[in-house]
């Protein structure tokens, strides 16, 4: 049975004690002040927690055990109400300010505002969903504190995304007048955990070049896309339940050798240009038609009647499918020929992000090797306004 917390009290003051699991040991664990004191046994934790208790115990002996901020504040108080009549007005006000709002009724019209914003994600969607059923439903929002959260089990970042995602609904409760304005929420005040950041998995271009020989058209376009435009796989095949437009061959300025990926369109809601390299363009041109460069079932998703998904039977050719490696394969290629500040821009990422990601990742032969017109299509020879050079006339 898994460990559980445990609460410690003396008259009006109470001490939370709960487990944490460090590597396979469980250990005891209660705040004290600003810091944590963590002991080897619930006994020895629940000792301790008891003596801060009585030692914070608002008597007018014990008042100043107290932090300096705290004492001055509670002096403050009796200076102006030296009786503190004034308290069960306080506490009403108080509750009034912070309704009692339970952390199952806060999710749901979270979930609802999340579910109804225009261009959301169903799979974000689904993703905190899933993060936030981790919390204590009947818990009242205001009250909650970060002893009272759940601990969260695996890798860095697992627990890392579990706490954004924590910490995302209570700043939207708190915008909501249901958590104190100013102060840091519960998910705030918890330890992220460090992570170990490794260089993002790319594709060779022999193994790209297997995926396009076994790709029909749609897929092509979404692989071409993915690995010569730095597009994401939900701007090119968003999910149906997200409601969002894909890009469309309208968007694409053939004669200015970009795509106009809209902000309906764009992750992050803001309009950019992806370029038309003549890999892209040799590739897609004699594809090119109107409407939606994809339709259908997103290559991720499980098919109806049993067939696997596109991209699990594409990676069975190649070791496996390596999950965003088209768009981390542009945006390190690219970077190693354009830079990443230009890489960035095109990808719509972070220019912060790409250069701690994908600087120097790559070589200009690999960048070169990677973005070559693949063999059987004709390299387009006009080249567009933006790639073309001009030479400086002669005096």
């Amino acid at each position: 049975m898994k460990p559980q917390s445990v609460t410690v009290r003396h008259r009006t003051s109470v001490v939370t004690v709960y487990p944490v699991t460090v590597k396979g040991a469980t250990y005891w664990r209660f705040r004290k002040g600003r810091r944590f004191v963590t002991r080897s046994t619930i006994d020895k934790a629940k000792d301790e927690a008891r003596r801060y208790a009585e030692s914070t115990f608002l008597t007018g002996g014990r008042i100043g055990l107290l932090g300096e901020a705290q004492t001055r504040a509670i002096q403050r108080m009796l200076d102006v109400d030296p009786t503190l009549a004034l308290v069960d007005e306080f506490l009403l006000w108080h509750a009034r300010k912070c309704p009692r709002v339970t952390v199952r009724q806060a999710r749901a019209e979270f979930l609802a505002a999340k579910g109804a914003a225009a261009g959301a994600s169903a799979y974000n969607v689904t993703r905190l969903r899933q993060r936030l059923a981790l919390l204590p439903d009947d818990a009242i929002i205001a009250e909650i504190g970060p002893a009272d959260l759940p601990a969260v089990e695996g890798a860095p970042r697992t627990r890392r995304n579990h706490i954004a995602a924590w910490t995302t609904f209570f700043r939207w409760c708190r915008k909501r007048g249901w958590l104190p304005s100013g102060e840091d929420t519960a998910p705030e005040l918890l330890e992220r955990p460090a992570i170990t950041r490794v260089a993002p998995s790319t594709w060779t271009r022999p193994e790209f070049d297997v995926l396009l020989a076994n790709a029909d058209n749609r897929l092509r376009v979404w692989l071409c896309l993915g690995a010569w435009a730095g597009l994401r796989t939900e701007e090119v095949a968003p999910d149906v339940a997200s409601k969002k437009d894909g890009v469309r061959w309208e968007d694409f300025k053939w004669s200015a050798g970009t795509i106009e990926i809209r902000a309906e369109v764009a992750k992050t809601g803001v309009r950019r240009l992806a370029p038309i390299l003549p890999c892209l363009e040799a590739v897609l041109r004699p594809l090119a038609g109107t409407g939606r460069v994809f339709e259908g079932l997103p290559p991720h998703r499980t098919a109806h009647g049993g067939r696997v998904a596109e991209t699990t039977r594409l990676g069975q050719l190649v070791g496996g499918w390596k999950r965003n490696a088209l768009r981390h394969s542009y945006i390190s290629f690219r970077s190693a020929i354009a830079g990443t500040m230009r890489a960035a821009a095109e990808a719509g990422n972070s220019e912060s992000v790409t250069r701690r990601n994908y600087q120097d990742a790559k070589s200009e032969a690999e960048a070169a090797e990677w973005f070559a017109v693949p063999k059987g299509y004709a390299k387009v020879t006009q080249r567009s306004r933006s790639q073309r050079v001009t030479k400086p006339r002669k005096p």
